[in-house]
């Protein structure tokens, strides 16, 4: 997941179903010395999830994000990036 790209597929495993999933970005917090996968699912792309992850798990295991502060943190980063991402389609 470390070199997740947007626009990157993967696919998730949920309920014991295979769900296709897009990459938003990747982000590293250096406050909290975490790195997260924002994304979305392509059975249902109006919903935007967010994991953290360990760059060295080979494996690509992403771990649920609970903690509200946390967020809160990465609802505030996104809106930023969207607002960067209109601002460069509109130019």
């Amino acid at each position: 997941m470390k070199d997740a790209k947007p626009n990157d597929t993967f696919f998730l495993e949920t309920d014991g179903q295979e769900e296709e999933c897009r990459v938003i970005t990747s982000i590293y917090a250096e406050d909290r010395k975490k790195y997260y996968l924002i994304y979305e699912s392509k059975n249902n792309p109006e919903e935007i999830y967010v994991s953290s992850f360990l760059p060295n798990d080979d494996e690509g295991n992403l771990q649920e994000v609970t903690d509200e502060m946390e967020l809160e943190e990465i609802a505030k980063f996104l809106e930023e990036y969207e607002m960067e991402d209109t601002h460069e389609s509109n130019q």
